[in-house]
């Protein structure tokens, strides 16, 4: 019960509603129940709201003043909010537009009026699919026996037995993360808080108060106390993802707070006392910021205590097989797939392949296989690599005795993902790995007509 009140504290929910009866009836429930709840009544200051901060989920009400619920919907989803879950609220004539707003995203809908206990319990399956993706993931990091991988187990077993600061380096996708939340569930903290944050996403503006909090009325909107991801991991692991993205002057801060562990919480003249573990991970090459003048050396010298560099998986090679059985047997569950099995010519390509995305890439690409696949087992043609860049497939083996061409394949792969999701443009262009200008350019070479 406690961990389960733990993990909802560090939950934030943006309600946007222009009538004040459903948005504070909403708030009490929500904040009763742990979570930390934002609250805005007018459409244009919630889209705001909602592009500015990293909400987990936004209740949206449909049929607002001057914006309604759909044009904010539309450009929270064009705006790559991707991982926000959207609860439509809806009137009893509107539900056929709630219903319209899934098809655009929305994750549910609920219809005024409803009660506190399905307001809960559509916040609690819209956050199930986190909790699915955070532990299936945490099941997932360990995969792989070749040395390196026994040597990082040992290494992540020896960290969490000690308090230290850790900076763990890598390439994006190779799992910074789940090496920090695998050390806090190891260390003797596990039963405490781990708060994760990706200090890219945070504006510059407002990066300070989410880092530390801030009082009511320390700035303009900000009309009460809130804590900040400090004080939420009090007695916890605080992780920062992407430190090299913080300003020089909350680096300066953040010096302080590691050297002093207190907290200045914007507004308030007195810091507070923290126990924090401190994580903190980083794709960049810190040196070569530092002679750049971009990042504070003495802040690198305080976070590198243990040093924990994260391998390529083009470095491991081993382990490329075993992950992605294991995201194969993973996802044919998840989505129902008939996909049982890989064949020759498919483990060859995907040991051959660079992997520029890592284990994440990889992860992706088998999730695809088993939505798209139509056979018991992936061939060589079901295959295609995206990485981390705009879009274009690389074929790594290939077979001369497949007639169709690469363009034919492509273009059959884009037309099964589009039906799969409904031609819903940010959907498919997410699953493919592409932009949704990307997707729209193929769909204009390949003649694939847009359905509404």
């Amino acid at each position: 019960m406690k961990e389960a009140l733990k993990k909802r504290k560090s939950r934030k929910i943006l309600i946007i509603d222009d009538e004040a009866v459903i948005r504070d009836g909403c708030q009490q429930v929500l904040t009763r129940k742990g979570y930390r709840v934002d609250c805005a009544g007018d459409a244009h200051e919630g889209l705001q709201m909602g592009l500015r901060n990293s909400y987990d989920v936004i209740l949206l009400d449909v049929r607002m003043p001057n914006v309604s619920g759909m044009d904010i919907l539309k450009k929270l989803k064009e705006e790559n909010n991707v991982n926000t879950r959207v609860i439509m609220i809806t009137g009893y004539g509107t539900i056929p537009l709630a219903v319209e707003a899934m098809r655009q995203g929305a994750c549910n809908f609920l219809t005024k009026p409803y009660s506190a206990a399905e307001l809960h319990d559509a916040v609690s399956m819209a956050l199930e699919d986190d909790d699915q993706i955070e532990n299936e993931q945490n099941h997932s990091l360990m995969i792989g026996c070749s040395d390196y991988m026994k040597e990082l187990k040992d290494s992540i077993r020896r960290i969490a037995l000690t308090d230290s600061t850790v900076l763990i380096t890598g390439s994006s996708g190779t799992g910074k993360e789940l090496v920090a939340r695998t050390i806090h569930q190891l260390s003797q903290r596990s039963d405490r808080p781990f708060i994760p944050v990706d200090c890219s996403s945070l504006s510059e503006n407002l990066m300070e108060s989410e880092l530390f909090g801030h009082v009511r009325g320390a700035f303009s909107g900000s009309t009460e106390t809130r804590e900040g991801r400090f004080q939420m991991a009090d007695t916890g692991t605080l992780f920062l993802d992407e430190i090299s993205n913080i300003n020089l002057n909350i680096q300066a801060k953040l010096l302080r707070v590691i050297q002093e562990r207190e907290v200045p919480r914007v507004g308030k003249s007195s810091p507070e006392k923290v126990d924090v573990r401190l994580i903190a991970a980083t794709n960049r090459d810190l040196h070569t910021e530092i002679a750049a003048g971009k990042f504070r050396e003495d802040l690198f010298y305080r976070l590198s205590v243990v040093p924990l560099d994260i391998k390529p998986l083009t470095d491991h090679k081993a382990d490329i097989l075993p992950i992605a059985e294991h995201y194969l047997d993973f996802y044919q569950k998840k989505h129902k797939s008939k996909v049982r099995n890989f064949s020759e010519e498919a483990k060859k390509s995907l040991q051959s392949y660079k992997w520029p995305g890592n284990v994440r890439e990889l992860k992706n690409t088998i999730e695809r296989l088993c939505v798209l696949c139509d056979n018991e087992t992936v061939n060589l043609s079901d295959i295609f690599y995206y990485g981390q860049s705009e879009g274009t497939q690389k074929s790594v083996v290939y077979s001369l005795s497949d007639k169709a061409t690469l363009v034919d394949v492509e273009k059959e792969h884009i037309k099964k993902a589009l039906k799969h999701f409904h031609f819903q443009m940010n959907k498919t262009a997410k699953f493919l790995g592409i932009d949704r200008k990307t997707l729209r350019l193929k769909m204009r070479s390949y003649n694939i007509d847009s359905e509404s």
